[in-house]
């Protein structure tokens, strides 16, 4: 579903912009589990059935620990987690354990970004060269297929997804605004006509973090907390692009010759992309 189709009605309140961004997502994953149980493989009824499952998995793909949360309606099934969220200390993954939910961050955004266009400071249609030129895109069919706001939302603007030195932020300083955008001038090059096809973009949603920071007059960050993450109660959750170590945050760990490796909490570049951390509780809110 497009969403310039699931947003045509105006004048939404902002907490039914957010549910029905919330109920779009999880349609969405529905929609593509399979329709029954794989031939072989045992239906799984209940809570204890699901987390032995899940627990096999982890042994077999040496996945030390993660967090599970499952909400029927307004009932919480499950809140918290299996395994290990840190391997040397044997700390075990809690309700409140922290991990950095990636992509789930884009969301967020894209609900901040309803918020503006409900109060008329944007709009989906709105072209982008025309409402930020400061942005560095590269389209050949500007003159009669400019990108517009939605396509960044879809992820159909044409974009190009991050190289792989563009990712991770090695360097102690953290670039924002036109500054962070010079870094994806490359990936910012529409290889076809906008709204023509998808492809999965994490610069244009670096592009539409930089436009909810330019018309809402805050960092995308402030903006997150202040008009979701608080009046959701989501009582552990960041949007912070640099994560401290410490007994609540999840450690990241490679797997090779029997042991697990820790690996550095590096920030990203796209941060609007990926940067959220939260935990079961969050996510259940």
């Amino acid at each position: 579903m497009r969403l310039s189709s699931l947003f045509n009605s105006s004048h939404l309140s902002s907490s039914r912009t957010m549910k029905n961004l919330l109920l779009a997502a999880l349609l969405a994953l529905l929609l593509t589990a399979p329709a029954g149980a794989q031939p072989g493989i045992p239906t799984m009824r209940t809570l204890p059935q699901l987390q032995d499952s899940l627990r096999a998995v982890m042994t077999r793909e040496h996945i030390p620990g993660l967090m599970l949360t499952l909400v029927s309606h307004d009932s919480v099934l499950f809140e918290g987690g299996l395994g290990l969220a840190g391997v040397t200390a044997k700390r075990p993954v809690t309700a409140h354990t922290l991990f950095r939910i990636g992509s789930v961050t884009k969301t967020f955004i894209t609900a901040g970004l309803m918020q503006l266009i409900e109060q008329g400071k944007l709009h989906l249609n709105d072209e982008v060269h025309k409402i930020a030129p400061e942005i560095p895109i590269d389209n050949p069919w500007e003159a009669t297929d400019p990108v517009r706001m939605v396509h960044l939302l879809e992820h159909t603007a044409g974009f190009d997804d991050v190289d792989l030195n563009h990712m991770y932020n090695n360097t102690a300083t953290d670039p924002r605004g036109p500054a962070v955008l010079a870094i994806f001038r490359n990936e910012l090059h529409c290889r076809w006509r906008p709204g023509e096809r998808m492809s999965y973009s994490n610069p244009g949603y670096q592009v539409a973090g930089y436009l909810l920071e330019k018309f809402s007059g805050q960092p995308y960050e402030q903006y997150l907390t202040a008009h979701f993450l608080r009046p959701l109660a989501m009582p552990d959750a960041s949007p912070a692009l640099r994560i401290v170590p410490g007994p609540g945050m999840s450690r990241g760990y490679s797997y090779a010759d029997g042991r697990y490796r820790t690996l550095p909490l590096l920030p990203t570049y796209v941060g609007p992309a990926s940067s959220m951390s939260a935990s079961a509780a969050d996510m259940t809110q």
